[in-house]
């Protein structure tokens, strides 16, 4: 492996194995070891001993910020300057050992950065314990001066323990929305943040949440937003949202048991991972399991929530066994932006419901997805205007699925559950093993359907369907696809 795969790997277990950290020809490295007797004056013989030294210096493009492995610096980090798009100002670690720790010891951020530009930064490990909560971080990113900033890349990263607000209710509301794991955010007239790439990175025990990433606003949408392969588990709040982006892209993480955690969630409404503002924002391939705090009124998976435009796409996911259920349609929560959610080809066990605030003018068109609930009754609620096709529904009984004027079922298949009109198949689907999803996009190969299934070659055909299913299996736009997740062969 190169020495970038090596860092990332080494970095979720909080050890790292850099010997020196190389600099751009066009920049130098300034080293700090808080454990080091005497301030030094940042060479790798003489590293600065503190975090006042080492916000003391404005860092050029090109340059290196690297804090020594294996020791713990105390204090808020705001490292100035800024770097450009060919030459990023870097902070990370360099050494072997552990990943060295920033501990913000209650400050309002362990790290922050206001109006900067192209930063890396990396394998580190930051923490912001406190006896009370606050409004408080681990990493925040902002911009306030009415321009577009740019060009952060926050990767391989543990954040562990920050003890942000963890209650959404009034007074302390602005409190929650400002704190989690890493914040960033745009205030001010025109202020954006533009190609945010945040990922692979390990959070947990955050009041507030996981990952909330804001680039804009309503008005003036940030651009550029990649959220990709994060583990966020156990925290008090949130798992992941991005707000007011243009096309922003949720993929590849993990996040289990949000709103538990050293600081668990106290007050309001929290969901797994949604959007907010945005236009044209796609939520795929994460999987969300273990939501067991009941919120107000929300605790879902997925939510595609007010004010987003265009279109809303959740597709290749799995959920499981969240008290809140698999999605919230809230369109009509705040202001209404009337995006088209498309819900497709995801796979949701045991979480059982789904909510809709039907004051908002989204339209829903989900199709090709799983939603298997046998232990408990179906609670599902959809949006004033939903075509629902082509989907597989496993419950009990006593379930009832919504009907109405702008509801349209087609082509589905319902097992247990009373199907809601003539049209759909009644039976088994023959699933190969159901019901034994685990922690991962990857361990639901039991919702894959035999060669004997009811539900093969016989559902609707749908344009611009995306081409796939969740094994990515290839979906024909003039060929009757099967009905469900799964379109390979039978089994």
């Amino acid at each position: 492996m190169g020495r970038g795969l090596v860092a990332a790997a080494l970095a979720l277990t909080g050890t790292m194995a850099l010997a020196d950290v190389p600099a751009s020809a066009a920049g130098s490295t300034t080293y700090v070891d808080c454990s080091s007797p005497a301030a030094g004056n940042g060479s790798r013989t003489s590293p600065f001993n503190s975090i006042g030294q080492a916000n003391g210096k404005t860092y050029a493009p090109g340059d290196t910020l690297a804090f020594a492995s294996g020791t713990t610096c105390t204090g808020s980090l705001s490292p100035q300057g800024s770097g450009t798009a060919a030459a990023p100002v870097t902070l990370t670690a360099y050494g072997t050992g552990a990943l060295p720790v920033i501990d913000g010891d209650g400050g309002a951020d362990a790290v922050s950065f206001t109006n900067q530009d192209h930063w890396r930064i990396s394998n580190l490990k930051l923490t912001n314990p406190a006896s009370s909560l606050a409004r408080r971080t681990g990493l925040r990113i902002s911009a306030t001066d009415g321009t577009a900033h740019r060009g952060f890349d926050v990767g391989n990263l543990v954040i562990d323990r920050v003890a942000g607000q963890t209650s959404k209710n009034s007074p302390t509301t602005e409190d929650f929305v400002q704190s989690a794991g890493i914040v960033t955010g745009a205030s001010g007239t025109n202020s954006t943040l533009n190609d945010v790439h945040v990922h692979h990175n390990q959070i947990s025990n955050t009041g507030g949440g996981g990952l909330k990433i804001r680039v804009g606003a309503m008005a003036v949408k940030g651009s550029g937003v990649l959220i990709e392969h994060n583990d966020i588990k156990d925290v008090g709040g949130d798992g992941i949202i991005a707000s007011y982006a243009d096309a922003p892209m949720i993929q590849y993480n993990n996040a289990s048991g949000v709103g538990n955690g050293v600081y668990p969630f106290s007050g309001g409404n929290f969901a797994g991972v949604w959007v907010l503002g945005d236009h044209n924002p796609t939520i795929q391939k994460n999987a969300v399991y273990g939501i067991t705090r009941m919120s107000v009124a929300d605790s879902q998976a997925f939510d595609c929530d007010w004010g987003n435009t265009g279109t809303c796409t959740i597709q290749y996911n799995f959920s499981r066994d969240n008290v809140g259920g698999f999605f919230l349609d809230c369109d009509g929560c705040g202001t209404i932006g009337g995006a088209e959610q498309i819900i497709r080809y995801n796979i949701s066990e045991n979480d059982c419901r789904m909510s809709s605030v039907s004051a908002g003018r989204s339209a829903l068109h989900m199709y090709n997805n799983v939603l298997y609930c046998t232990d408990k009754k179906l609670d599902i609620t959809l949006p004033d205007e939903s075509v629902v096709e082509n989907n597989i529904w496993v419950g009990t009984a006593d379930s009832r699925l919504p009907t109405g004027p702008g509801v349209q079922w087609l082509w589905n298949v319902f097992q247990g559950v009373p199907r809601p009109t003539a049209n759909g198949i009644v039976g088994d689907p023959r699933f190969v093993n159901p019901g034994a999803g685990g922690d991962t996009i990857g361990s639901v190969d039991g919702y894959r359907l035999r060669s004997t299934s009811p539900a093969l070659n016989n559902g609707s055909v749908i344009s611009d369907n995306g081409g796939r299913d969740y094994w990515a299996n290839p979906v024909s736009t003039t060929t009757k696809p099967h009905r469900g997740a799964y379109n390979g062969p039978g089994v």
